[in-house]
């Protein structure tokens, strides 16, 4: 064990004192905690867990429901009896399997783009771009509440890091306005953002950063096979796709799979590949996850029938959240984010729904900002329509059920 030093700080203090995790642990304690709560099996519509009871599961990313689908998981056990469990090695040297190659090379196919680099992570594509992007002197333009990874990789780089307003371009506007004419600008925003479901303004973000001459970075993780006629996300369904400089997704959505991908120039491709952290010094991707994510990748190309199913399920859900007096914040993705507001209220909603058979994510500080928390839903396209219209009721019979309590001590307060 580390002893700390009688006069020298704990430099594990930030860690040993964390408000956050301290709240997790009471949670813990009490018997009410609402994260890491165990599955056992796929995550399907209808999802086993871990105390036994099937629950209609709203809380998955899988969202055109190919996590279980056969073809994609006998391509993985494929994989896995040809190439064993791991890659055993950095791209750079030993872990490079055609598998690799070829999904790199089919997810250009499909963004159109010159090339495409692997990642062991949809965190770690984020890492690889932007962190090697920028000079001393140049700026990554983040959005307030872009992705974490998309603020830590901007971190990570040698450029200086501003956010501008979240989804307003008027704000970027201002910020591009005031740069230095010779430095060098990077703006980085997601498609969809993870736990409201909105959708980035892209066709004036993709103006401004024409006007201004500055590169623009769209994490389309939660785009990817829900947005747009081909599935490529929100920058395609606003048609400025041909005017992104590099797509990054995660495999951990619609492909089924776990790891990520950066959709780019070849030149740019290829500095990622010399110089960044998570190509250079990590494991390759295990060749069973490939092998999952480019079954999903052909599946979605070849059956786009899914996406609309998963689109027709977004707004029946939402439809059916909005009448019964839980009307869910505007989007047109996958994620369905339902506000629920304090801490205490979120979770109360969250457990409420639990109980009742209704799996969901409760969202709070610091996933959002205080006070503004929320039940995060997500569609599958394979849900069907009786699980969605009960789910629904479920859910707003909670969400209206705890918010009643919060407005009544609200008003006792106030008196």
């Amino acid at each position: 064990m580390f002893d700390a030093h009688p006069v020298r700080r704990d430099p594990f203090a930030p860690l040993l004192r964390s408000d956050f995790a301290a709240l997790l642990r009471r949670h813990d304690r009490e018997g009410l905690a609402t994260h890491a709560v165990p599955t056992a099996g796929a995550p399907q519509p209808m999802t086993v867990f871990d105390d036994g009871r099937t629950r209609i599961n709203l809380g998955t990313n899988n969202y055109l429901g190919l996590a279980g689908d056969p073809q994609v998981v006998e391509a993985a056990v494929g994989a896995l009896r040809q190439y064993g469990t791991s890659a055993a090695g950095s791209r750079m040297l030993n872990g490079t399997t055609r598998l690799h190659l070829t999904l790199e090379q089919e997810l250009a196919e499909h963004y159109g783009t010159e090339d495409a680099v692997l990642t062991s992570a949809g965190v770690n594509a984020n890492l690889a771009v932007l962190s090697t992007s920028c000079a001393p002197g140049d700026v990554l333009l983040v959005d307030a509440h872009a992705h974490a990874s998309l603020h830590a990789a901007a971190a990570a780089s040698r450029g200086t890091v501003a956010r501008f307003t979240h989804n307003s371009a008027a704000s970027l506007e201002r910020r591009l306005t005031a740069l230095d004419p010779e430095a060098g600008a990077v703006v980085v925003v997601d498609g969809v953002y993870s736990m409201s479901g909105e959708s980035a303004p892209l066709a004036a973000i993709a103006g401004l950063c024409r006007r201004f001459g500055a590169r623009l970075v769209v994490d389309e993780a939660h785009g990817l096979g829900v947005l747009g006629e081909g599935g490529r996300g929100a920058a395609e369904e606003a048609g400025v796709l041909d005017r992104v400089d590099a797509v990054t997704v995660a495999f951990s959505k619609s492909l089924a799979s776990v790891g990520g991908a950066v959709m780019t120039s070849r030149a740019v491709a290829e500095g990622i590949r010399c110089t960044s952290m998570p190509y250079v010094f990590s494991a390759a991707n295990d060749p069973s996850a490939v092998a999952a994510a480019l079954a999903s990748l052909r599946v979605l190309r070849r059956e786009p029938e899914r996406m609309q199913r998963l689109r027709d399920n977004g707004e029946l859900l939402r439809r059916v959240l909005t009448e019964c007096g839980a009307a869910p914040l505007p989007g047109r993705g996958a994620v369905i984010a339902v506000p629920t507001g304090e801490d205490e209220v979120t979770r109360a909603a969250w457990a409420a729904a639990h109980d009742a058979g209704v799996y969901t994510n409760a969202v709070v500080h610091p996933a959002v900002p205080r006070g503004k928390g929320v039940l995060r839903l997500a569609a599958m396209a394979t849900h069907t329509e009786e699980q969605l219209v009960r789910a629904g009721e479920i859910v707003a019979a909670a969400v209206l059920a705890t918010r009643a309590p919060a407005r009544r001590r609200d008003v006792a307060a106030m008196a």
